[in-house]
């Protein structure tokens, strides 16, 4: 019973931690300098593991649970300045489920692993998506990026766009 008990331990946590991302969800598109992505410019492409797949998920949830406090509070304040508003918290803060996602991966110069992760949650008119970059001007909270060292398990330049 209890090696029965650890291996649903074992698939359990395997499958929590995996990729949250579904595969028709995320693509993972090649390192190009043309690019604007927050990476530095002198890296060399990487490929993602398992592993790697459950450290993005791990500090991205961090990340964006970080920004969905700020954002909540944010939201609290505005509803209760303008109380005849009809204000959606859904504008204010991001769920990941409904999240499509590009990966660029690389080494740096340190030798340090790290992942470029671009997010959006339409792709009506983004036919491009699995091919290159999804780079747009406003959006909201629609948009979203943000630069993961998998080695350090750290995030850096996350940005939300504005609303234009």
């Amino acid at each position: 019973m209890k090696y029965i008990l650890c291996l649903v331990f074992i698939a359990a946590c395997s499958f929590g931690f995996g990729q949250s991302a579904t595969p028709d969800h995320f693509v993972i598109l090649p390192y190009d300098t043309s690019v604007y992505t927050s990476l530095p410019q002198d890296c060399t492409q990487a490929t993602l593991n398992n592993d790697d797949f459950a450290n993005i998920d791990r500090v991205l949830s961090f990340c964006i649970n970080n920004y969905n406090r700020s954002q909540t509070t944010v939201y609290k304040q505005i509803v209760k300045k303008l109380p005849d508003q009809d204000l959606n918290i859904n504008d204010y803060v991001i769920d990941l489920k409904r999240y499509y996602r590009q990966y660029i991966v690389v080494y740096n110069k340190k030798g340090e692993k790290e992942v470029w992760v671009n997010c959006f949650c339409n792709i009506q008119s983004l036919s491009y998506w699995r091919e290159k970059a999804v780079i747009v001007m406003g959006g909201g909270n629609c948009f979203f990026n943000v630069r993961i060292n998998l080695s350090r398990k750290s995030f850096s330049d996350f940005l939300v766009n504005g609303l234009a």
